[in-house]
């Protein structure tokens, strides 16, 4: 459970930071808003006209890595 609580510590320590996070064969790329015991926000900017952002909700322990961009 340590490596848990530290690896959601370093992610708030990132909070704010442009991100890439790999989870269940998918790779997405945002900016960290929170990280909590067992969740990760992440606002993922969505392209368009009217450019706007949607926050994704990704289960800590789905996480397979996460690269500072």
């Amino acid at each position: 459970m340590a490596f848990r609580e530290t690896f959601v510590q370093e992610l708030n320590r990132l909070s704010g930071r442009s991100v890439e996070v790999a989870f269940d064969n998918s790779v997405v790329e945002g900016v960290i808003a929170f990280a909590r015991a067992d969740l990760l926000g992440l606002v993922e900017p969505v392209p368009g006209y009217a450019p706007s952002n949607q926050v994704l909700f990704i289960a800590i322990g789905a996480i397979d890595f996460v690269r500072v961009l």
